[in-house]
C-alpha cells in the first residue's frame, strides 16, 4: 500500500511540476503562440463553433478568461491543466490495466521519449492537447466497462464520448476504430450490444446536437470545414491517379511519433534490461491494429500529401500502456527513479528554453511583440473597428486590448457578427489583394519575418 501511494505521489509531482512549468513559460514571451494567439481571438464571443475545430477548447478559454481576465497566464493555464491532467489520467488507465505499481508508473514516464507530446504539447498546442486527455479517458471508460457494465460507467462513457467529439475532429477516427473492433472482439462486443449502451449514446448525442447543427445548417459552416481539411492533408497538391505515396508519409509520422522510444526499448532489449511477454491478442491490441488500419486507409483513400505527427499523438498515446505491459523489466524500481529525474530534468529543460533562445538572439516569433502595431491602431485609428490579417495578429494584438473587439479578416463566421462600428481601418500584409490602392499608415519590417504591413480605411 505504501508502494501504491509513493507511486502516485510521484505521478502527482510530475503533474504539479509540468503545470507550474508550462505557466512560467508564458511569461517568457513577447507575443503568443498561433494557437494561444487564435484562442485570444476566438474566445472573444461564445458561439456553437469556431473556424475548422469543435468548440470546447475555446469554451474553457472563455471561461478562464471570465475568471482571470485576458491575459497570458489564462492561456498557459488551460494548456497546463490538459498535459497534468493527461499524465494522470494516463496512470489511471495504466493501473487498470498493469497490476505492478512500478510497471504503471513506467508508462507515464515513456511519455518523456515522445518528442511531439514533451515538445508541441508541452509548449503550444490547444486542441489537440484536448484530445489527447479525451481519447486517453475513453480507454479508461472502456477498461471500466470491460470490468463492469454499470449505468454509472455507461454514463461516463457518453460523456467523454462528447467531450471527444467536442475537442477535436479527429476524435472521429477513434469511434470507427472502436466500432470495428466491436464487431471482432468478444469483449467489445459485449458492451456495444448492451442496452445500456443506449444511455452512452443519448449522453453523447445531446452534447454534440448544438454544434452539429451548427456545423450543417442553413450558413454552410461545412464546406469551410472541408476547403480547410483539404488544405491541411494536401489534398490539393496530390498528383491525379491513385498513388501509394501516403502511405510512406504516413510511416514517417508513425516513426517520428516513437523512434526515440523504441530506441530506448531496442537498448533495453539488447541490455537484457528488458525482455518482451507472450500474450494473448486482447481488445487493446486490436485497437491499435485497427488503427493502424484506419488512418493508413484514411490517408490512402484521399491522397494525403501531409501527415503531420501531432496528428497522430492523440490517437496512439494510450498504446503505450501496451507497450509497458507486454515488457517483462528487470530492476523496475530503479528505472522509474531514473524516469523521474529525466522527466524532470526535460521539464526544467522546456522552461528555461524560451528565455535562453532570447538571451542568444535565436529568432523566434514568439520574442516578438505586438505593441507597435496595437500602438499605431490606438492612437490614430482608435475610433474605426480593427480588422487585423490573421488570428494570429489578431488575437495579439487583443491582448494588448482585451477591452476592444477585434476581428480577424480569415474569420469565415464574420457574416454572423454584428459589427458596432461602420468604419473600419484593415491591416494586410499582400496589398495587391486590396483594391484601393492608396494606404493610410504602414508598418515595414515588421517581426521575424519581416513582414511589410500596410493600413487602408473601408
Amino acid at each position: 500500500m505504501i508502494g501504491k501511494n509513493v507511486s502516485l505521489n510521484k505521478i502527482t509531482v510530475l503533474a504539479v511540476l509540468s503545470f507550474l512549468a508550462i505557466t512560467l513559460i508564458t511569461f517568457f514571451k513577447s507575443a503568443l503562440e498561433l494557437e494561444d494567439a487564435e484562442q485570444a481571438y476566438y474566445s472573444q464571443w461564445f458561439r456553437w463553433g469556431y473556424d475548422d475545430q469543435p468548440p470546447l477548447y475555446t469554451w474553457l478559454q472563455y471561461g478562464l478568461h471570465s475568471i482571470f481576465g485576458v491575459g497570458k497566464i489564462a492561456f498557459s493555464m488551460l494548456r497546463g491543466l490538459l498535459f497534468a491532467g493527461t499524465l494522470l489520467m494516463l496512470y489511471r488507465f495504466s493501473r487498470l490495466r498493469i497490476k505492478d505499481a512500478d510497471a504503471s508508473k513506467l508508462a507515464v514516464l515513456a511519455l518523456v521519449f515522445i518528442p511531439v507530446y514533451i515538445d508541441f504539447t508541452f509548449r503550444r498546442l490547444s486542441h489537440t492537447s484536448l484530445l489527447c486527455l479525451s481519447i486517453v479517458a475513453s480507454y479508461y471508460c472502456i477498461q471500466l466497462l470491460v470490468q463492469g457494465k454499470t449505468i454509472f460507467n455507461y454514463l461516463l462513457l457518453g460523456f467523454v464520448v462528447g467531450i471527444g467529439m467536442m475537442s477535436k475532429y479527429n476524435y472521429a477516427f477513434f469511434l470507427v476504430t472502436f466500432g470495428l473492433v466491436a464487431l471482432l472482439d468478444k469483449e467489445l462486443r459485449a458492451i456495444v450490444f448492451n442496452p445500456k449502451i443506449l444511455v452512452s449514446v443519448f449522453i453523447s448525442v445531446l452534447l454534440v446536437a448544438p454544434h452539429v447543427y451548427w456545423l450543417l445548417g442553413p450558413d454552410e459552416f461545412q464546406s469551410f470545414l472541408a476547403s480547410s481539411v483539404e488544405e491541411k492533408i494536401g489534398i490539393e497538391e496530390a498528383e491525379s491517379g491513385f498513388s501509394l505515396f501516403p502511405i510512406l508519409i504516413y510511416l514517417k509520422g508513425l516513426f517520428a511519433l516513437m523512434f526515440p522510444l523504441l530506441i530506448i526499448v531496442g537498448l533495453g532489449y539488447f541490455s537484457k534490461t528488458v525482455s518482451f511477454n507472450k500474450r494473448k491478442l486482447n481488445w487493446f491490441a486490436k485497437m491499435l491494429l485497427a488503427q493502424l488500419l484506419v488512418l493508413g486507409l484514411f490517408f490512402l483513400v484521399f491522397q494525403s500529401q501531409k501527415v503531420e505527427t501531432r496528428w497522430l499523438l492523440p490517437l496512439f498515446i494510450p498504446f503505450v500502456v501496451l507497450l509497458i505491459e507486454t515488457i517483462k523489466f528487470k530492476k523496475k524500481a530503479k528505472l522509474v527513479s531514473l524516469g523521474y529525474w529525466i522527466f524532470i530534468a526535460v521539464i526544467f529543460v522546456q522552461t528555461v528554453r524560451t528565455p535562453v533562445e532570447k538571451l542568444l538572439n535565436i529568432p523566434s516569433s514568439v520574442h516578438f511583440g505586438f505593441e507597435p502595431i496595437a500602438n499605431t491602431l490606438n492612437k490614430n485609428y482608435d475610433e474605426y473597428q480593427w480588422v487585423l490579417p490573421n488570428v494570429t495578429y489578431a488575437g495579439n494584438v487583443r491582448l494588448l486590448h482585451p477591452e476592444r473587439i477585434i476581428l480577424s479578416a480569415d474569420d469565415y463566421s464574420l457574416s454572423a457578427l454584428e459589427l458596432k462600428h461602420k468604419r473600419e481601418i484593415s491591416i494586410t500584409i499582400n496589398p495587391s489583394e486590396v483594391k484601393q490602392t492608396t494606404p493610410v499608415d504602414s508598418l515595414i519590417g515588421f517581426g521575424k519575418e519581416k513582414e511589410n504591413l500596410y493600413f487602408y480605411i473601408d
